[in-house]
């Protein structure tokens, strides 16, 4: 295949090899949009600086058990199921190296390998395990960025950090654990950093998405005030507003996946708050105190927040951070620091707290990564896939000693490479005396051992130097210089300045002495750690009395790191003026100067290992790992340093290209034998293809021959021991032996179909007689279980008949006793009525003889005083007598109607009471004679009592029914054919309230309610009273209520549950009519405004105002049925047709008057219900209701409905039109009441006990009364008028 056309994927496979050559060929590929490339086996990746649409789930699947790499295009997704497939073949270990400078995508791509290897061992079956995950281990990654990564001149998103994820798996491959182990973090980084770069990302994560109420509980303001995180001279940490808004959406997520790792909100606001105090600490500046010959801070407010962020003492970290702790003979000496080591001590702080925060938070990303036991293998080991991800090659204007550290450690991956792709296949070659092509490469072992080699290699010449208190940059140069000459690697540069450059595979790198001495040591003194072992929270207790474990993590006693005091509780600190704690600190240290302060036992607490020994142990246990792993190799290519797109710079990718060592691998590739098997291990993998799977075969040159003249590849070797193979040969020997497999596969399945097929047929006959066998049962079971039935239906059939003639003797003998219970009650109730009748009478006469005695007295006293006024009264004549001035000066409370008495006796008993000067009743509608039986049903004929006048001598006639607006207390009668419908009122049961004002009250809410909310969908209101307290409103709204006694409302829009309503006055006697209420009763109102009642339990509902139905509602219905509801009947308790007719009647009686009607009409909106147990029970029950028709009212104070009533009225004034035709008025009695004897006076006397109903229209009274019914009609105008002059408004028909 020839170069220059950018198609070839293998660059192994180019026939011509020259650096130019690949070079070319990697910048068409890249113009393209080709950025991965394969040298063999290796992935090269140039890093394209912007988005692909190359890692979808199209993509993922395409690149999943690959069984031709050829047939598929370059991609990170094959390298990594080449991984995955060769773990679950090979039973060993991987790991996968990505190697790279700075800002070749490392990161991206250790992320890509990490998501894809998941997907593949979740497709497998590992769906409870890996997907648990899954998530966990595509979050980390993020979250160790925000700790973990800056921006530098080469790279915006910089790893500062290295890190080996190693993700665990079962013997089946299913993926249920994971760990990662961190090492060389840049904390210098902290604390300054060059130029044009800046500090962790995670502080600026912070500033920008904090909000003004979460910095000021960290004690943060401004973030440009601080430090150490400013760059250069820009005034602001934020470059753009682009800048901070991808810093605050970057907190957003962060936020998200540390909740999702484990992280509890406590633990996030302990977090910023600990960044706060480094950012304070870090703010701490000194200057030399001339009186103690140190140091002291000049402005103390950041250590005052730091202190109270880290809860240690102000004046011992003041202290602390100003005087040093040294161990001299056994003996403490403490002594003042100067400028430049109390700058290093607070520098050492600030690194300390944020190395040991990243530890804290590794360990935690560890816990949620814990393998799960369940699926880990039953052996020790566990297949493990590697995966590690370092910075890369550094070269910077200034280097010190992280870039030391750095390249080291990639000289060390790539001596790691060299050893895997040239040394050691080399070495096999020439041990197995295989001849091939000499193959040169840059080998890096000589600059490996001027590092590392002990007791003079570069790092042990470090750590010496630093135990020296006086050692300086110059004395540690000139050590360099003696010991290191000998190595050509190095060399010492010339000038004053501190410098050395180290010639490293990847160019010359000249680094800075200045610095190294005091990063190497790395250390606090031992005042400071006391000063935060002492500390009040637990969180930095814990976090100083931890250690390091192998991989980075701090491996504290308890994950909680809360304990007593939490520094979420700061407050801002206030600072005394004048007062100095560093100077005061200072003074008292220089008292105790070289005074021994106690002995120490054992010093072995203040040996301290330094930066560079550490970072060797983590080197070589990393090195320890990798050596046990089957290598893959990722090298990443920056094809630019501006980080452009579709920018390739040939000088930058040629010089990649030499030192990483790309054209000797290809050449090595394309020539050598990379798969190195011994014969043993080739047969295992492979002798199905020549010999019997379970044939023993010896294993040998001849064997291995066979196998690979049978699978037909060509350019391979054999040497003594080993089977060398190019790398393309193990995929066409897997290609061989899937074809293998398919060929057996294919003649097992027509065998077991074979056989099958005999078992089959030998099952179908036993199924077929076990068929028969059963079908024979089967009838034989039914017809039994047939005959038992027949005779269990005949059982029950007979068993049935006798229930149901018992139950129908039961009905009848109830029936026949609920019967006899009736006839018993109402006997009772007819000899109670009359025997309380007869108490009456007798306390009637009693009363009209004392009356009739009193009278005789005061007549008596006249005539003595008065004579002429006694002749004059005893010649008026009887009928004409009046009450005298003396004994009508006392006014009523109400203007009574005078009646007609229908006989003398009863004319005289009324005289007498007159006279007597007796008051009328305090409660409406209650008799004079608090004793007397009152009615709750229809009136009937009877001669009523008239106390304030003396009727005129006339025949009796029936008792006119009053209209609604007649005079509430006019006297009732009674029937003593009825007497089970009135009882007597007792001062128990008596409801003393005062209707007029309740009723106005009523209707002025009403009103008002309807002037604020005028909402025309509330049809009505609904007012539960007990006695005179007014317990509860309902406003109605649907066209169907349902009110009862439930102790809570299923719909409060159609529900009202009484016993929901609660009274704190209650009595006992309201209590007992409440549990009786039961299912209650139903309210409906229809299209024509009509209101309908039904009782739906067994409860008395009874139609009244406390005595009578006809004083409660407009409606026939109500008053024919006494006021009492039937059972499961809908009764009309308002009629709207009744109403209109009723307004007419009253507004002709008002003579068209219209200034005070609307007040007066409005009474008649209200129907009132009285809850009772039963019949037997008081009539004037504790618990009523009131129901407000607010349509009728809209109606009544709507002026065009009055103007149009006024005008109907006018019309039938005009015309002799009969009243029924306006609206069909209510009619109890369709006979014409016989005329009056004129001669007799009298009326004719009838069996039936009722007289005809005569009905008269309304009078103009301010309370509400019975209401008219009947039919109304006049003859004529002149009619009217001269009745209307007589004082009578009587109309026949």
């Amino acid at each position: 295949m020839e170069a220059g056309t950018g198609k070839v994927d293998d660059l192994a496979a180019l026939a011509k090899l020259t650096e130019q050559t690949l070079l070319k060929e990697l910048e068409l590929r890249y113009g393209q949009g080709q950025i991965y490339t394969y040298i063999g086996d290796i992935l090269v990746a140039v890093n394209p600086f912007q988005q692909l649409p190359l890692y979808d789930s199209k993509h993922s699947k395409e690149y999943r058990n690959i069984k031709v790499k050829s047939k598929l295009k370059p991609h990170i997704f094959a390298v990594a199921d080449c991984i995955y497939q060769d773990l679950l073949t090979n039973k060993e270990p991987q790991c996968c190296v990505v190697s790279g400078e700075s800002g070749a995508g490392k990161t991206e791509t250790t992320k890509l390998l990490v998501r894809q290897i998941v997907q593949l061992c979740t497709k497998s079956g590992s769906v409870a395990a890996s997907s648990k995950l899954h998530d966990a281990l595509i979050e980390i990654n993020p979250l160790m960025e925000a700790f973990g990564n800056a921006q530098t001149k080469m790279n915006g998103n910089s790893s500062r950090f290295g890190k080996y994820i190693e993700l665990l798996f079962s013997d089946r491959g299913e993926l249920f654990g994971g760990r990662v182990s961190i090492f060389l973090l840049e904390k210098t980084r902290v604390t300054g950093f060059n130029r044009d770069e800046q500090n962790f990302h995670i502080f600026y994560h912070m500033f920008a998405g904090l909000s003004e109420r979460q910095r000021t509980s960290v004690l943060l303001t401004n973030p440009d005030r601080h430090r150490i995180l400013k760059s250069g001279d820009s005034c602001s940490i934020f470059t753009s507003k682009a800048h901070q808004l991808h810093h605050k959406a970057m907190f957003i997520k962060l936020q998200k996946i540390l909740t999702n790792t484990g992280f509890l909100q406590e633990d996030c606001e302990m977090i910023y708050a600990y960044l706060s105090a480094i950012l304070h600490l870090t703010d701490i500046q000194f200057e030399p105190d001339q009186e103690t010959d140190g140091v002291f801070i000049t402005d103390e407010y950041p250590l005052h927040v730091s202190t109270e962020l880290l809860g240690v003492s102000a004046e011992e970290m003041a202290t602390a951070l100003i005087s040093n702790v040294h161990l001299i003979r056994g003996e403490t000496i403490v002594n003042l620091k100067n400028l430049v080591q109390a700058g290093d001590g607070r520098d050492a702080l600030a690194k300390a707290l944020y190395s040991r925060l990243f530890g804290w938070i590794i360990s935690k990303i560890n816990n949620k990564l814990k393998p799960d036991l369940s699926y880990a293998p039953k052996k020790s080991s566990c297949p493990v896939i590697g995966l590690l991800d370092i910075a890369g090659f550094e070269n910077f204007t200034s280097n010190g000693f992280e870039q030391l550290c750095i390249n080291t450690s990639n000289e060390q991956l790539q001596h790691y490479f060299n050893q895997h792709v040239f040394a050691w296949e080399k070495r096999d070659l020439d041990k197995e005396g295989v001849k091939t092509s000499h193959i040169s490469f840059t080998n890096n072992s000589e600059i490996l051992g001027m590092f590392i080699e002990r007791p003079l290699g570069l790092y042990a010449l470090i750590d010496e130097e630093s135990k020296f208190p006086k050692a300086t940059a110059n004395s540690l140069l000139e050590k360099v210089r003696k010991h290191l000459i000998k190595y050509s690697c190095i060399r010492k540069e010339k000038g004053r300045e501190p410098l050395f450059t180290i010639q490293h595979y990847a160019g010359p790198v000249t680094y800075s002495v200045s610095g190294m001495l005091e990063t190497n040591r790395d250390t606090l003194s031992q005042n400071i750690l006391e000063c935060l072992e002492r500390s009040e929270s637990g969180m930095i207790y814990q976090l100083f009395s931890a250690q390091f474990s192998d991989n980075g993590e701090l491996s504290t006693p308890n994950q909680e790191l809360r304990r007593t005091k939490s520094i979420l509780m700061c407050k801002q600190p206030t600072l005394e003026r004048g007062k100095s704690l560093s100077k005061t600190a200072g003074r008292k240290v220089r008292q105790n100067m070289k005074k021994a302060l106690k002995e120490i036992q054992d010093d072995s607490f203040y040996k301290h290992r330094t930066v560079g020994s550490q970072f060797q142990d983590s080197l070589a246990a990393l090195m320890t790992k990798l050596m046990q792993c089957q290598p893959h190799f990722i090298r990443c290519i920056k094809p630019n340093n501006s980080q452009a797109s579709q920018l390739f710079e040939k000088k930058l990718v040629s010089q990649q290209l030499r030192y990483t060592g790309i054209l000797e691998t290809v050449r090595i590739r394309h020539e050598g034998f990379p798969v190195r098997l011994p014969f043993q291990v080739f047969l295992d993998r492979y002798k199905f293809i020549s010999y019997p799977l379970t044939a023993e075969v010896e294993a040998g040159t001849a064997a291995c021959h066979t196998v690979l003249r049978e699978a037909g590849l060509h350019k391979w070797e054999l040497g003594t021991r080993k089977v060398f193979l190019r790398y393309w040969h193990p995929e066409q020997l897997k290609l061989v032996m899937e074809r293998k497999v398919r060929q057996v596969v294919l003649v097992q399945s027509l065998v077991r179909r074979f056989i099958g097929c005999r078992k089959v047929q030998q099952l179908r006959q036993i199924l077929e007689a076990r068929k028969q066998a059963q079908a024979k049962s089967f009838l034989m079971m039914v017809a039994e279980r047939s005959q038992q039935i027949h005779a269990d239906l005949k059982e029950l059939h007979n068993m049935d008949v006798t229930k149901h003639k018992q139950s129908l003797n039961d009905l009848a003998r109830e029936a026949e006793e609920s019967k006899i219970r009736e006839q018993m009650i109402e006997e009772k109730r007819r000899k109670l009525a009359l025997a309380e009748a007869e108490r009456e009478k007798k306390a009637a006469e009693l009363r009209l003889a004392e009356a009739q005695k009193r009278i005789e007295e005061l007549e008596t006293t006249r005539k003595v005083e008065t004579p002429s006024s006694i002749s004059s009264s005893s010649s008026s004549g009887f009928e004409d007598d009046l009450p005298s001035p003396e004994l009508s000066k006392e006014e009523p409370k109400h203007t009574w109607r005078k009646q007609r008495a229908n006989h003398k006796d009863h004319v005289a008993g009324l005289r007498n009471l007159l006279e007597s000067k007796a008051e009328p009743p305090e409660q409406e509608n209650v008799r004079l004679n608090k004793q007397k039986w009152v009615p709750i049903s229809e009136r009937l004929y009877a001669t009523p009592a008239c106390p304030y006048g003396i009727a005129r001598k006339s025949p009796a006639r029936p008792l006119h029914l009053q209209s609604i607006f007649s005079d509430p207390s006019h006297g009732q009668v009674y029937d003593p054919e009825n007497v089970s419908h009135y009882a007597r009122q007792s001062s128990h049961s008596k409801i003393v309230v005062n209707k007029v004002e309740h009723y106005n009250g009523l209707i002025q809410e009403a009103l008002q309610s309807e002037s604020e909310t005028q909402n025309k969908s509330n049809w009505g209101k609904l007012v539960y009273m007990e006695k005179s307290q007014r317990c509860a409103s309902f406003i109605l709204t649907e066209p169907v209520i349902k009110i009862d006694g439930a102790h809570y409302s299923s719909d409060p829009s159609s529900h009202v549950a009484l016993n929901s309503v609660e009274n704190l006055f209650r009595d006992e006697q309201v209590g007992k009519i409440r549990e009786y209420i039961g299912k209650g009763m139903q309210l409906q109102i229809d299209t024509e405004g009509d209101i309908w009642a039904k009782k739906l339990g067994m409860n008395d509902i009874i139609v009244q105002d406390h005595n009578d139905p006809s004083l409660s509602c407009i409606s026939e219905e109500v008053i024919k049925d006494r006021g009492r509801l039937q059972k499961d009947k809908r009764v009309k308790i308002f009629d709207m047709k009744e109403f209109r007719s009723h307004v007419i009647l009253e507004m002709h009686k008002a003579g068209l008057g219209r200034i005070n009607l609307k007040d007066l009409y409005s009474r008649c909106c209200i129907v009132s219900l009285t809850l009772v147990k039963s019949s037997m029970d008081i009539m004037e029950t504790p618990c009523w209701i009131n129901i407000i028709n607010l349509g009728a009212l809209r109606m009544l104070r709507d002026e065009n409905v009055m103007a149009d009533f006024e005008k109907e009225l006018k019309k039938i004034m005009r015309s002799n039109i009969d009243f029924t035709k306006i609206s069909q008025l209510p009619q109890i009695d369709k006979q014409k009441p016989k005329k009056t004897d004129k001669k007799k006076g009298k009326l004719p006397q009838r069996k039936n006990q009722e007289a005809d109903k005569v009905f008269v229209l309304p009078e103009p009274v301010l309370d509400r009364a019975s209401k008219p019914v009947g039919d109304f009609q006049f003859k004529s105008p002149r009619k009217w008028a001269k009745l209307k002059q007589n004082g009578v408004s009587q109309l026949t028909e």
